[in-house]
């Protein structure tokens, strides 16, 4: 029980990084936008496929994530079930 409550904590903590992490990045790329809003107008079909280019990476990573969980729960499931046969350490 009390590993489950330190898993959860860590996940929670790990969201609470990732939003952190994004909120700078975020700042950080206002801050460029800011500074070089007269490129950023200049060039807006370099912009659009970048960005398309950054939402097809993030879509690749979060199927890629899933997959990994799925696998994940896969091979726990085989585990558990190799350990419901292992016959017990009693006396023979």
């Amino acid at each position: 029980m009390a590993s489950a409550l330190r898993a959860g904590s860590s996940c929670g903590r790990a969201t609470w990084l990732a939003l952190l992490d994004a909120f700078t990045a975020g700042a950080g790329l206002g801050y460029l936008a800011h500074q070089y809003r007269e490129v950023l107008v200049a060039n807006p079909a370099t912009i659009g496929v970048v960005l398309l280019f950054t939402f097809a990476v993030a879509l690749l990573i979060s199927a890629a994530v899933r997959v990994l969980r799925r696998a994940a729960s896969r091979v726990d499931a085989i585990f558990a079930e190799e350990l419901r046969k292992k016959p017990s350490p009693g006396p023979r």
